[in-house]
């Protein structure tokens, strides 16, 4: 694939708007043409028991992690997200005649509430909205940004990603390497365009899937606090669909205490009854001694986890520590990417508009990997492992206290 990085802002954007002009109308049209299939990663209604043929992968684009931000300071990396497809309510009745409406099924209601089983939509909190050069605005969600006072931003990136393709149906790099932001204090959407050097994506024969990324740091440095909207970021529009997007922010405060802040992003995925995929978090820190256990936590944006399919794991281990399962009180063990977004510490929760429960496979969450941090550890090791529900991983980011408060 070419660099998207180098393209011409112009030229991507005519490709985008031509693109675009009938964006709704596809949209529709691509609904009701769509004919339900069963199967455990195709389009139509999927139990956790049935799974049809194994997906034949005919592209791909699969990038290894790598670092992109690294600092020790006091303060803090946090994210902002939303997903921008969900469910679609006037599609009566859902595929699987089995499940919950659709509205009782973004609340997580029902046997399975998967993409699988519903026809899809955009998610639109801005339907007269118009874009840079006038366009309609088609889909668009939003989550609010409120560090603690006194903080500075050091590094900010923007993530999306979704559904290329359904079947023979992807989408064009040029309907999915730019999107719509718009800030805390203006009117206006601005075009944010993908500066990676490649997009990550991979197309299979059920499915294609991607995730683009760029730079926003001068952007939230400069409006700070408040509502960050995102808008018009491509998927198709078919049962199984899916897609969101994420803000992740590292910020200074001297209030918080001394830490080791980390972004790492990448595109891999761990396709349905395929082996186990580990990826290591290298070169981190933690205090050379201490009195106390160490802190920290582990955050990450994965895409297509369904919520209630069981079988996906991740476990981690560190250097010192044995290989533990992910599980809280949002997640069980064996359903770890379950269409989630949530933060249970206080200091990094956030509003978001659309707020549902499921985000019918867009994950977005944090993981207090304390228990599992010692003095001395420099790595962390993540398995991803499933045996249905096929995902892809875009994001880790960590924060590890190298300063620990005397114990009580």
């Amino acid at each position: 694939m070419f660099s998207t990085a180098r393209r011409s802002t112009r030229g991507r954007r005519l490709a985008r708007r031509l693109g675009v002009v009938g964006a709704a109308l596809a949209a529709t049209a691509a609904q009701l043409l769509a004919a339900p299939t069963a199967g455990a990663r195709g389009p139509g209604p999927a139990t956790a028991q049935t799974a049809g043929p194994h997906a034949t992968t005919l592209g791909e684009n699969q990038l290894p992690f790598t670092t992109r931000y690294e600092h020790d300071m006091h303060g803090s990396i946090t994210r902002i997200s939303n997903s921008l497809m969900t469910c679609d309510e006037a599609k009566v009745p859902p595929l699987d005649a089995n499940q919950a409406t659709c509205v009782d099924a973004r609340k997580g209601d029902g046997r399975l509430p998967i993409n699988n089983n519903f026809y899809m939509k955009y998610i639109n909190i801005d339907p007269n909205g118009v874009g840079p050069g006038g366009d309609p605005i088609y889909s668009a969600s939003s989550a609010d940004l409120h560090l603690l006072d006194g903080s500075e931003v050091k590094y900010a990136r923007l993530y999306w990603g979704g559904t290329r393709g359904i079947g023979t149906n992807v989408l064009p790099e040029s309907r999915i390497d730019e999107v719509y932001l718009k800030v805390p204090g203006e009117t206006k959407y601005r075009n944010v365009a993908n500066d990676q050097p490649t997009i990550g994506y991979i197309t299979t024969t059920d499915e294609s899937s991607y995730q683009a990324s760029a730079d926003v740091t001068e952007l939230v440095k400069a409006h700070g606090n408040g509502t960050y909207t995102v808008a018009n970021m491509d998927s198709v529009v078919q049962p199984h669909s899916w897609g969101g997007w994420t803000i992740v922010v590292a910020y200074e405060n001297p209030c918080l205490p001394y830490r080791n802040i980390r972004l790492w992003d990448g595109f891999q995925v761990e396709l349905p009854d395929g082996p186990p995929r580990t990826i290591e978090l290298t070169d981190l820190k933690t205090p050379v001694t201490a009195d106390t256990d160490v802190r920290g936590k582990l955050g990450y944006v994965v895409y297509d986890g369904d919520l209630k399919w069981t079988g996906d794991t991740v476990a981690v281990r560190t250097n010192t520590s044995p290989m533990t399962h992910f599980t809280d009180v949002n997640h069980q063990a064996d359903d770890a990417f379950n269409s989630t977004i949530e933060e249970l510490d206080p200091i990094d929760r956030f509003k978001r508009n659309p707020y549902n429960r499921n985000n019918f496979g867009y994950d977005s969450d944090t993981w207090d990997i304390s228990n599992l941090l010692h003095v001395g550890d420099d790595t962390i090791t993540v398995t991803f492992d499933t045996v249905k529900d096929g995902y892809s991983l875009g994001v880790f980011f960590t924060h590890i206290d190298l300063s620990c408060p005397p114990r009580l």
